[in-house]
């Protein structure tokens, strides 16, 4: 289907010009000399882009595209203007606009702006298409995806979830490994028994290990009373160990006994008591780097790393992000209850221009606040940090100061920003920084190389931060 675009301007000879540019590229053209012609032609046909002059008869291009926005919200707008300035191209975009054009403009700037947004539109309409038609093939255990990574951890679910071999589950924090951890169980033989989590962060050596092994009556102060640890409860069932990482020296050393021999002692008792588990643990570390530097010990890092499985951070997956909202909605009583079924195709973009540092969990977060917030059937705007609302224009003010610059410094300052942001949050990887970012490798380093940014520098200040 031949995509639509209606171009608004009182100058004949631009309207032939654009007219004739769009049309060599085999796009539908329609043209409007002012706001009424334009309003007309919009309740007359469907558009997948606007070009709309700042300056027009009647009223002016920012109203215009307000107008536009109030009724037809999804609509993308390219203002073009023969007035430059800063202050115009940020109204431009607090108004709607999904980019500003000076005159007179290149050929290849309109088109190349063109296209970025039509393709974006693509993008969104195979999104809304799939969000409507959310089908099993995209669902495994409560989760969902359709990027092929991840469908590989879903086959390896499945595969280990036919058998007791210890599974080392690694991710960033918020990935869903607890999610991954019981769907293995889950989709086992073992589905009848208990899954039994514990996170190990959240208890000091002496508490664990009573945790963990349970004790006998008289043990020590306060023990009334014998009580089964977590390892005896999960017997028969999964015994999932979140942030193992956080397990001292000698505490591994007394759960190499479990992991070998499936047999405990507990806290006070003087006989061995055999379990029945199947043992998954999870990490956000690098446990081999723990090793080397003796934070872990290799025999128990052995133990628990039977069988790795990687679960990708959100931001290498991204266009997950309409299932996971489609899922998230779904699943939240308040949004049944109101009847918020969907998100605008603006907020999914914002949604999806955003790199996610905290990943599902932070996508939860986001979407349980729109929820709060939003009273009609549709999630209009989102709350995302000021740092990414700035980077998506979604939001947030340019400083004062910055009004002064000539527009070609601001943009390169700007664009060193962006950059920095997307190679931070991706821990120096090209390939991740080149696909949000939507340009080729070969672009990403030569501007990388104009803005004096190195990779290194960002890997070398990830490793840092994950540093006790």
């Amino acid at each position: 289907m031949t995509q639509r675009i209606f171009v608004v301007d009182d100058d004949p000879l631009i309207c032939r010009q654009l007219e004739d540019l769009f049309r060599e590229r085999h796009y539908d053209v329609d043209t409007a000399g002012s706001a009424s012609e334009a309003l007309a032609l919009l309740e007359q046909y469907e558009y997948a882009l606007g070009v709309v002059d700042l300056k027009i008869p009647g009223t002016d291009g920012l109203s215009l595209t307000r107008q536009i926005h109030e009724r037809w919200s999804d609509l993308d707008i390219i203002i073009i203007t023969g007035y430059a300035s800063i202050k115009g191209a940020v109204e431009a975009i607090r108004q709607g606009a999904s980019d500003y054009i000076t005159k007179p403009f290149e050929r290849e700037e309109i088109l190349l702006a063109t296209e970025k947004i039509l393709e974006k539109r693509r993008l969104l309409d195979e999104i809304s298409y799939l969000r409507s038609q959310l089908s099993d093939r995209y669902s495994f255990a409560n989760m969902v995806s359709r990027n092929p990574v991840m469908h590989e951890v879903f086959h390896s679910i499945e595969s280990l979830a036919q058998n007791d071999a210890t599974v080392l589950v690694w991710g960033e924090s918020g990935t869903g490994k607890e999610l991954a951890a019981r769907a293995i169980h889950f989709q086992g033989r073992r589905k009848s028994g208990r899954f039994v989590a514990i996170n190990c962060a959240a208890f000091p050596d002496s508490l664990l290990e009573a945790e963990l092994f349970g004790h006998e009556r008289g043990a020590f102060t306060g023990a009334v009373q014998d009580r089964v640890g977590k390892i005896e409860l999960a017997s028969g069932g999964t015994l999932f160990l979140d942030e193992v990482e956080s397990i001292s020296l000698p505490m591994q050393l007394k759960l190499l006994r479990v992991l070998e021999q499936r047999e405990i002692e507990k806290l006070g008792g003087n006989r061995l008591v055999r379990v029945n588990i199947r043992v998954i643990a999870a990490t956000n570390r690098d446990l081999e780097e723990m090793v080397g530097r003796g934070a872990m010990r290799e025999d128990f890092y052995y133990r628990v790393n039977v069988v790795p499985l990687l679960i990708p951070p959100l931001r290498d997956r991204i266009e997950d992000v309409p299932l996971l909202v489609a899922e998230m909605l779904k699943n939240n009583p308040l949004a049944r209850e109101r009847g918020i079924s969907r998100v605008s195709n603006r907020a999914l973009q914002a949604l999806m221009s955003y790199p996610w540092p905290g990943n599902v969990r932070e996508l939860g977060n986001v979407i349980e606040r729109s929820i709060l917030k939003t009273s009609g059937p549709v999630i209009k705007e989102v709350d995302l940090p000021t740092s990414a609302a700035a980077s998506t224009g979604a939001g947030g003010a340019v400083r004062g100061r910055e009004y002064e610059l000539p527009l070609k410094e601001f943009l390169k300052r700007a664009e060193k920003e962006y950059l920095a942001a997307v190679l931070r949050r991706a821990r120096g990887g090209i390939a991740t920084t080149a696909k949000h970012s939507m340009i080729d490798a070969a672009t990403l380093h030569r501007k990388m190389k104009q803005h004096g940014l190195r990779r290194e520098e960002f890997r070398r200040s990830a490793r840092e931060a994950e540093r006790p």
